[in-house]
């Protein structure tokens, strides 16, 4: 099923920072594609790509967020998320790429996974924070993703953005959240309908994301992946999950900031800058 988003088959994408300039001369930085994780959208990276001199970041909204719409009824493959970032790397002129890489959070960073083994070589390298893969269930077993039952619960109107704001600043997770990422989620984040605003991730869609992640085989996928990748974890590491998914990949690696949560690199964008900064020296 082909999507049409914004008048073509293209995700939304924007680069950042927003004041980012592209006279940097041919190849001379590095071309980030940054994708968000569920319910969020591309430009909650702002704060880490401010952080990132001489990367040139292009964030993407998966369908179904931001700016990429979906009609009612969608499935969400994870698949369609994969093909809408190598729409992103496509939308970069050749003149201006230099080395392309993939930086993503969860539903993002599976995606990056997803797009790479559909299109071998295109990334040099993957940074990736808490994937969402999971391996397959025991036999019989009908697995479950409690996060959608939560996603069908959010709230989703609001009577304008500064109620919103104020709203998810008063409590966890989003109380932790760096102000600039929790600002630009807010004023991206949400359409204008009528006297109020209205969540552009539908709590459905949200939810049925989640459902879908657990038939998108984003673990078996990893043993395909060739270029480098680190897969960062937070304060998981007692549970070994992500040493797991480490150890899938041929050439992959673990980084672990015990002291952040799921959502490291909308809490903590300068200690997410500093570790991509860090994984990307070789490449420059």
């Amino acid at each position: 099923m082909t999507i049409e988003l914004r008048g073509s088959a293209l995700p939304a994408v924007h680069r950042l920072p927003a004041d980012a300039s592209g006279d940097a001369a041919p190849g001379a930085r590095i071309t980030a594609v940054l994708a968000h994780g569920t319910g969020f959208h591309g430009r909650v990276w702002g704060p880490v790509a401010r952080r990132l001199p001489g990367v040139d970041c292009h964030a993407t909204d998966l369908r179904g967020h931001g700016e990429s719409r979906v009609p009612d009824g969608y499935d969400f493959p994870w698949s369609a998320f994969g093909a809408d970032l190598l729409a992103t790397v496509d939308g970069v002129d050749p003149a201006e790429r230099g080395p392309v890489v993939g930086i993503g959070h969860s539903c993002g960073a599976a995606s990056l996974v997803l797009a790479e083994v559909a299109r071998p070589g295109t990334f040099a390298a993957l940074w990736l924070y808490e994937p969402a893969a999971f391996p397959p269930p025991p036999p019989g077993v009908v697995p479950t993703n409690p996060l959608a039952a939560l996603a069908r619960r959010r709230r989703a109107t609001f009577a304008d953005r500064a109620e919103a704001a104020r709203n998810y600043a008063s409590k966890p997770p989003m109380n932790a959240f760096d102000p600039e990422a929790l600002a630009a989620f807010v004023d991206h984040g949400f359409d204008d309908v009528d006297d109020h605003v209205r969540l552009k991730c539908l709590p459905a869609n949200e939810a049925q994301v989640y459902e879908s992640a657990l038939v998108a085989e984003v673990f078996a996928a990893m043993a395909q992946v060739r270029c480098p990748v680190v897969v960062v974890e937070g304060n998981e590491s007692k549970s070994g999950r992500f040493a797991a998914l480490a150890a899938q990949f041929p050439d992959g690696r673990l980084e672990t900031h015990p002291d952040l949560t799921h959502n490291g690199p909308l809490t903590h964008p300068d200690r997410i800058a500093a570790s991509i900064l860090h994984w990307l020296a070789p490449l420059r």
